[in-house]
């Protein structure tokens, strides 16, 4: 068992393109040999054994150094010499030449190639004419033709390494990030409070409420595009302050680093007092948290051990970023990978058995039979409707930092183009989350698959009040609601108001 297993880490250490050098070494020597016990001329003994010696010393593997990168060099020059030297010129062993420019192509690349080549090239025409032998065309004629075979050779091997350094780096980054990835769910299963961005944020804030004992407090990370999102709320289910990096308390916090306190809270500047504390990740601010409280102000003692407190979250809060944006990426790939299947799978075939109804409604004598079928074939259609706009949803791709204006407007695009719907918005927009976004978007589509409305006119300022109002064919149904009512649960929590 020790012995195979021995082998097989052996067989994993060596580098398959010094594996092929050293079968293709042998080769060309076996043939070099073949060639001189064929031919008519007589080869010295000695220059083949010299050219078996260099092959055997040249397999032997070494550390990757100088000495290694120079071996195809030493190979080429004493190769050339050894047939160059020997009078007349050796027929059977210029293949030999071919060896040492592929040698240096598979292992380093067309430059080595190039410089073994012109190595062969020098010495073999100095040895031709310290012998005297180089007017002879004959041999000029061979010398060229082994010498040229021999770079397009070792061209030909750097471009198989070319190809096979690109094929093992996209392999090598898989395998780091299969190895990565693999690190994460070990991570994440011996924290103690997970990696989800949200819970560590919670805990941050209700263990900085114990030392601060603020009313309201507000923790916001920094997402794509410089906006500053809500991540978890304290003494409150909601807040409707508005912070910004680059203006105003937020903003002096965000580019200082270091906790401000003012009179005043966030919403009232006449009562009570705030402060925002800055998420520090080194020299890098991953969020802001901002408190407030209707009495007195903090002392520096107690905002001192709050932003103590604050960084030694950042790291939390920043890989909890992290995950979720890794969790994203993939969620989203799924999304559109279903879509691909209920485009490529269900919708077709619930398409294909309307054209079988169709058949049949055409074939039919019966009125009655007629009539059914028809029915049959407007629910097909609708099913089908319901299924593209199931498919743009999924295609939908909302990032968390994109404004909701800029949202609804590339989501309601994808709707109306495949279904007709009319939608008109008019957005006092701020920053909101995604989960909002996703209240928004699937009334928008629920209006259309439900109820078949022409035109929507969405109308919010989010923080102030907005409405929903539908101005299509509406429900005729006497006793039930207006449609714009199906919606008051799902705007209720962004704020929205009922038209």
């Amino acid at each position: 068992m020790s012995s195979s297993s021995a082998f097989g880490r052996l067989r994993g250490s060596v580098d398959p393109a010094e594996a092929i050098v050293v079968v293709v070494r042998f080769g060309v020597l076996g043939l070099c040999a073949l060639l001189s016990l064929l031919g008519e001329g007589e080869v010295p003994r000695a220059s083949l054994l010299v050219l078996a010696g260099l092959a055997l010393l040249m397999s032997i593997p070494f550390p990757v150094s100088w000495v290694s990168r120079s071996r195809p060099l030493v190979e080429a020059a004493v190769a050339a010499a050894v047939i160059g030297a020997t009078n007349p010129l050796p027929d059977p062993l210029l293949p030999y030449l071919v060896v040492p420019p592929l040698a240096a192509g598979l292992l380093w690349g067309a430059l080595a190639s190039s410089s073994a080549t012109l190595v062969s090239l020098m010495v073999l025409v100095a040895m031709r004419a310290r012998t005297g032998d180089l007017t002879s065309r004959n041999d000029v004629t061979l010398i060229a033709e082994w010498i040229g075979l021999g770079l397009a050779t070792g061209l030909v091997g750097s471009w198989a390494r070319s190809v096979a350094t690109r094929e093992s780096q996209n392999n090598s980054t898989y395998v780091a990030a299969h190895r990565l990835l693999t690190r994460l769910r070990d991570v994440a299963r011996v924290l103690p409070t997970g990696l989800d961005e949200v819970t560590l944020a919670q805990q941050v804030l209700i263990a900085m409420r114990e030392d601060l004992g603020f009313d309201r407090g507000a923790l916001y990370g920094r997402a794509e595009g410089g906006v500053l999102m809500p991540l978890a709320y304290a003494g409150t289910d909601h807040v409707e302050w508005v912070p910004s990096p680059d203006e105003g308390i937020w903003g002096k916090v965000w580019s200082s680093g270091q906790v401000v306190q003012q009179t005043g809270t966030f919403t009232d500047p006449g009562h009570g007092h705030s402060a925002v504390l800055a998420l520090r990740l080194g020299d890098r601010r991953v969020g802001l948290i901002g408190v407030e409280r209707d009495g007195g102000p903090w002392s520096a003692r107690h905002l001192a051990r709050a932003q103590s407190l604050a960084d030694d979250a950042a790291l939390r809060i920043d890989t909890g970023q992290l995950f979720s944006e890794v969790r994203a990426l993939a969620t989203v790939e799924e999304r559109r990978r279903l879509a691909r299947e209920i485009h490529d799978g269900v919708a077709q075939e619930v398409a294909a058995l309307g054209f079988v109804v169709d058949d049949l409604r055409a074939r039919t004598q019966d009125p009655e039979t007629r009539e059914e079928l028809g029915d049959l074939r407007g629910e097909l259609t609708r099913i089908v409707s319901e299924l593209r706009l199931s498919i743009f949803d999924l295609r939908s791709d909302v990032q968390p930092a994109a404004g909701l204006g800029a949202a609804l407007t590339s989501y309601v695009r994808s709707v109306g183009t495949g279904s007709g719907l009319t939608v008109h918005l008019v957005l006092d927009e701020i920053a909101v989350g995604f989960g909002e976004h996703g209240f928004v978007l699937d009334d928008a589509v629920g209006y259309q698959q439900h109820h078949g409305f022409d035109i929507v006119f969405v109308q919010g300022g989010f923080g102030h009040g907005g409405r929903t109002v539908d101005v299509g064919r509406g429900m005729s149904t006497a006793g039930l609601l207006r449609p714009a009512h199906l919606a008051t649960d799902r705007c209720l929590p962004l704020g929205m108001q009922q038209g």
